[in-house]
């Protein structure tokens, strides 16, 4: 050994001895690219002694043994082959036995520390402060043990380090107050674990033991084995601890302190999955159980639950995410069962809650407090409609529209309009397929069209849905155009009723035009004869709207019927051709009514000369001319005007009046 390499071994002693870790790094790095095996015999010592050597001024910068240990493992770990020769061990392993002796010397430190703070307490509290260290100590000392080399384990085979459960119990109150470092203490264990699982699969650097040692393997096996089962009653114990803390807080009503635990749980701790379970399910019943609408309440509930998840990703255990969502799967599943027993309506629990608190928004439209607006209530509604279905193995829409018919059946028709709030693309084919549903029944089916069609409500939510998918807002689909045929219809048989009974009709008291004007307390009173619209509706589905109104209604008005034709709901160009026609076929028909109505006031007029029967002749003679000029198909044209002119020609040379029927006929 040249000078220099002894003064730099030298120097890292007299650093090691005054607990100056960084100088002595420093010495190392220089000594590491002189002599690189005494550099490396060094930190090897260092780390096999935990630290541990006489005459050691400590310092603030390397406060104990524990901390000497870790960081010169750190540093070991940066050389090749930083465990050959000293451990059977890898790189990670090391350095897991580090980090945990430095652990238990922290909580060590912390427990001496608040005791200084805090001061005697009593007997008593001065005897469980001794308990707590000297169980620690005893933890401190296996991890001790476990950095010691290969053959110094062997020679230290008579120290029994063994740590019973119930003195880990006595550490309940240190679990509490430093429970962030004791999660991670039983991260490293776990990690221990691990890699002792690898050695013994095989995997591992094989023990490099001199056989002649009697037993050596043997007891060595036997440590191991003890070491493991105080790693795990370690695990245990914390996981216990904030069980029983857990248990504590729901006890007391304190929600938010029992969650607060959950982050420190781990199902692979060597607790039964049964006493997870347990506390989980209260603290979920108990959160669940507040739920009532979709206010406030149901807000503060998808808080707490969604911390209650927060905290279980954070404790890095995909097993305990799960086991929650198992939970809560089983309570909404109880929750389904229950409504299904004691509600007739068959109505899922998320739409009851929503319609309950449509209700609660109307009732507390006039106060002042302040309620959530319906779009949030749709939101939570429909995320609690997600878990339904998840649940029930359903689809969303599919309970949607289950449910809506449901209620249309039983003719629960504002209900059901609030139902398809969550969805207001599904109103026009849930309202065809209520039409059916509704037999017989006109103004059930009325007002079905108007919740879910009509009205100016039912208008807007289409008109967004809409915008979002479509920048063409003239187009509309075959459902929708279903929906507005059979509020035409509705409109013709209404007509038709109100013809029969005497009552006046016009445009106003359309469905189809009128949307939500009408007031739905004032259709059955407008409404008298439903017999006739039944008649009508029957007639409409096999034949078309000119036959059925001219069957039903034969002394209807031109101009009646031309609202009512014109109001045919067009879906297509055939559609609107069709229309052209039957409005051309209308003109015919009321061309040969005016040279009827011409020819009897003519009539009249032979017998009663006055002035009011001419000019009532020429009136009709002019609405002849108006119907012929409204005609645009030529042969239509040709076979109606010849008609009306011979009729009206014939009529005068019959009564020797050839002269005035040559008037009538210049007239048009």
């Amino acid at each position: 050994m040249d000078t220099e390499t002894e003064l730099l071994a030298r120097l890292a002693a007299n650093h090691l001895h005054l607990g100056q870790f960084e100088p002595l790094r420093a010495t190392l790095l220089a000594l590491r690219r002189k002599n690189p095996e005494l550099a490396i015999a060094i930190l090897r010592t260092i780390v096999a002694a935990a630290g541990r050597f006489q005459d050691v001024l400590f310092t603030p910068s390397c406060p104990s043994p524990s901390h000497l240990a870790y960081l010169s493992t750190l540093e070991l770990l940066q050389y090749n082959n930083p465990t050959s020769d000293t451990w059977s061990l890898d790189a990670v392993g090391l350095r897991l036995r580090a980090e945990f002796l430095l652990l238990v010397q922290v909580l060590i430190d912390r427990v001496k520390g608040k005791r200084q703070e805090d001061g005697s307490n009593g007997e008593e509290d001065s005897k469980n402060w001794s308990v707590d260290i000297r169980v620690l100590n005893k933890v401190l000392e296996i991890g001790v043990d476990r950095l010691k080399a290969d053959v110094a384990f062997i020679e230290g085979r008579n120290v029994d380090l063994s740590v019973e459960e119930d003195e880990l119990m006595c550490l309940h109150g240190v679990i509490m107050d430093y429970a962030d470092v004791f999660d991670s203490l039983c991260w490293n264990i776990s990690e221990q674990m691990k890699g002792r699982q690898v050695e013994n699969s095989g995997l591992a650097i094989t023990i490099r033991m001199d056989e002649t040692v009697g037993g050596g393997a043997q007891f060595r096996e036997e440590k191991e084995e003890m070491e493991m089962k105080v790693f795990s009653l370690i695990q245990k114990t914390v996981q216990l601890a904030h069980l029983d803390a857990m248990k504590e807080c729901l006890k007391e009503g304190d929600e938010e302190g029992a969650i607060s635990h959950i982050r420190y749980l781990h199902l692979d701790y060597g607790v039964d999955e049964a006493e997870y379970v347990l506390v989980l399910q209260d603290l979920l019943v108990r959160i669940l159980s507040k739920r009532a609408g979709y206010g406030d309440t149901w807000h503060a509930i998808q808080e707490k639950l969604l911390h209650i998840y927060g905290e279980a990703l954070s404790s890095n255990c995909r097993q305990l995410v799960e086991r929650i969502e198992i939970i809560q799967d089983e309570l909404h599943r109880q929750e389904i069962e229950a409504s299904r027993v004691l509600d007739n309506k068959q109505i899922p629990p998320p739409l009851e809650h929503f319609e309950r608190h449509l209700v609660e928004m109307k009732l507390d439209k006039g106060s002042n407090d302040p309620s959530p607006s319906l779009d949030t209530a749709i939101h939570f509604c429909m995320r609690d409609m997600y878990h339904y279905a998840r649940v029930s193995g359903l689809h969303v829409l599919g309970c949607i529209m289950d449910t809506s018919l449901s209620v249309i059946k039983m003719e629960l028709l504002e209900e059901a309009s609030n139902i398809l709030t969550l969805f207001p693309r599904l109103r026009p084919i849930v309202a065809a397929m209520g039409w059916d549903l509704l037999s017989g029944k006109t103004t059930a089916r009325r007002k079905l069209m108007q919740y879910l069609w009509t009205s100016s409500k039912s208008q807007i939510f289409r008109l967004e849905e809409s915008s979002q998918h479509s920048s063409q807002s003239d187009e509309i689909s075959c459902i929708e155009h279903l929906c507005n045929s059979l509020c035409y219809q509705l409109d013709l048989a209404s007509f038709a009723a109100c013809f029969n009974s005497g009552q006046s009709w016009n445009l106003r008291s359309s469905l189809l035009l009128s949307g939500n004007q009408k007031m739905m307390s004032d259709i059955e009173d407008s409404h008298p004869e439903p017999f006739v619209e039944n008649f009508v509706l029957e007639r409409l589905s096999v034949q078309s709207p000119l036959r059925v109104l001219f069957d039903v209604v034969p002394v209807i008005k031109f101009q009646d019927a031309l609202e009512l034709i014109s109001m045919q709901p067009i879906a297509s160009a055939i559609d609107a051709w069709k229309k052209r026609q039957d409005i051309e076929l209308m003109h015919m028909r009321y061309a040969l009514e005016s040279v009827v109505l011409a020819i009897e006031v003519m009539q009249r007029g032979i017998t009663d000369e006055r002035e009011s029967y001419h000019a009532l002749a020429l009136c009709h003679l002019k609405d002849l001319g108006n119907h012929l000029e409204s005609i645009s198909n030529i042969q239509r044209k040709v076979i109606t005007q010849p008609y009306a002119f011979d009729f009206l020609f014939l009529w005068g040379r019959d009564r020797k009046l050839l002269g005035l029927g040559d008037c009538f006929c210049s007239a048009w």
